[in-house]
């Protein structure tokens, strides 16, 4: 609108024509400045938007996480509880083995000397009364035998009779001393003694014999039944030991070392034999049935060979609860040695 076209001052129909036209154009020009602002607010709105949807999302993050924190601590609570449990259970069995297996060892020892007690009996028996009566007879039979009066042949008849009691006599000593030595009367020191000399005399070897810490120990028949089964055990068991040596060996020196230390007997025999070839332990009767015995005594038989460098059998039997050594004054501890040829 050009005002300068009228010449003088405006008419009232110029001055309202020209306010409604300002009052037209001043919405329009009120409204493009107010365009430009309304993006950055649309702009902040997505962006505040967004952000409460990630800390929505964190927040739901967290609380799943928490909640499967929660869950896997329950459960390793559980877990822990149920290994506790799982151990109690082990040691209680483990508790009870061990239990169950000192009950059979107690149950073995009182099994043997039960044993060995009738053992004694048995031979104390076979001595008083069989044995009085065959020596009776023996006696009968060698004076009528010296009778002047007898006729000659039957003389020769009663010699015969005589020879037969005599040796039945000598294998009813043999089964008496097999129901129990009489050298283990005198205690197992002299038992082993005797009989490692009466092995190198009969075979011809070279023997050497080591004793330590039986000095005064004598189980006799007023010894403790447990002590006594197993001295009667580790004697019996050096025999088989001795006779397996003359039998296969082929060795020319044996060393045998016989020891107590606190509640065990030890008995070791060392040859310088030709040894076994690896696995031949486990063959044949002779070896099992000599480890069955130390286990059934309550102890173990192990062995160590190997070919041309001779054999070595270790014995350990527990000596029972009672009938400790007896060490006299001034007793050496070290082992004495005796050499027999």
């Amino acid at each position: 609108m050009n005002l300068g076209m009228h010449e003088g001052p405006l008419c009232s129909r110029c001055h309202g024509t020209a306010l409604a036209g300002l009052a037209a154009a001043a919405p329009c020009a009120a409204a493009t400045p107010g365009g430009g602002t309304t993006q950055p607010l649309a702009v902040a709105a997505v962006a505040l938007t967004v952000a409460c949807a990630a800390v929505a999302f964190t927040a739901l993050a967290l609380l799943v996480c928490w909640l499967r924190g929660r869950t896997l601590a329950r459960r390793c609570t559980r877990l822990a509880l149920e290994l506790g449990r799982e151990q109690a259970r082990r040691a209680q069995a483990e508790r009870a083995w061990r239990d169950s297996q000192a009950h059979l060892r107690r149950l073995a020892i009182a099994r043997a000397g039960a044993r060995e007690a009738e053992r004694r009996r048995i031979g104390r028996d076979i001595h008083d009364d069989l044995g009085q009566h065959l020596l009776a007879l023996h006696l009968d039979i060698g004076s009528l035998h010296n009778s002047p009066r007898l006729p000659a042949w039957l003389r020769e008849q009663t010699g015969l009779i005589e020879r037969h009691v005599r040796l039945t006599i000598h294998a009813l000593r043999n089964v008496i001393n097999d129901l129990r030595p009489a050298a283990l009367e005198q205690g197992l020191r002299l038992a082993v003694r005797r009989q490692v000399d009466e092995f190198a005399r009969l075979s011809g070897l070279r023997c050497q014999l080591d004793v330590a810490g039986l000095e005064g120990a004598v189980a006799g028949p007023g010894g403790s039944a447990p002590f006594a089964a197993a001295e009667a055990t580790l004697f019996r068991l050096l025999q088989e030991v001795l006779s397996n040596v003359l039998r296969h060996a082929a060795a020319s020196t044996v060393h045998v070392t016989l020891r107590r230390e606190r509640e065990q007997l030890l008995l070791a025999v060392r040859d310088d034999g030709v040894g076994l070839a690896p696995g031949c332990e486990t063959r044949g009767t002779g070896l099992s049935g000599m480890m069955d015995r130390a286990a059934a005594a309550g102890g173990k038989l192990t062995l160590e060979s190997r070919p041309g460098g001779g054999t070595t059998v270790s014995i350990v039997l527990p000596a029972g609860g009672a009938a400790h050594a007896r060490r006299q004054p001034g007793a050496a501890e070290s082992p004495q040695a005796v050499y027999c040829e």
